[in-house]
């Protein structure tokens, strides 16, 4: 007979992503900075950061335990109703478009590239902004300087 055991900090821990529809629910429970992850399918350094270093454990512990993760689709097709607003897709060209959330959210020095990070404190007033990718280690940095 075998026997297989289970070794607690051998399973690895899940990001625990939320929709914008429950954040003013969660914010009710916990106040937490809201961090929001926007991408699109199609971009290559939104999918490495996936994988990567949204699949790093320290980042997802801390992300879990002191923000509130979302993750946005800049190209969804479904309105987003946020902080008392309505927001909705947007097309711009055959077959190609944004959602207006993305773009609120995303658009810093004028633009909006993907990956993008955007955090908002409590009261959803955006407090840091990033357009590129972050490695583990500088995500870290930016979450540990921003946890409450």
């Amino acid at each position: 007979m075998i026997t297989l055991s289970c070794n607690a900090s051998s399973v690895y821990a899940q990001l625990k992503t939320h929709l914008f529809t429950q954040i003013d629910s969660l914010q009710k429970l916990d106040n937490k900075n809201v961090l929001v992850f926007i991408y699109t399918d199609w971009c290559r350094y939104c999918n490495i950061m996936k994988n990567t270093t949204f699949k790093n454990e320290n980042v997802i512990k801390l992300l879990n335990d002191k923000f509130w993760f979302v993750s946005l689709n800049a190209e969804e097709k479904q309105g987003i109703d946020f902080n008392k607003n309505l927001f909705k897709y947007k097309p711009t060209g055959n077959k190609t478009g944004v959602h207006e959330l993305a773009e609120q959210l995303g658009t810093f020095d004028g633009k909006l590239s993907y990956p993008a990070l955007c955090m908002l404190n409590s009261g959803y007033e955006i407090v840091f902004q990033y357009g590129g990718f972050l490695s583990v280690a500088e995500l870290l940095k930016v979450l540990k300087a921003a946890e409450k």
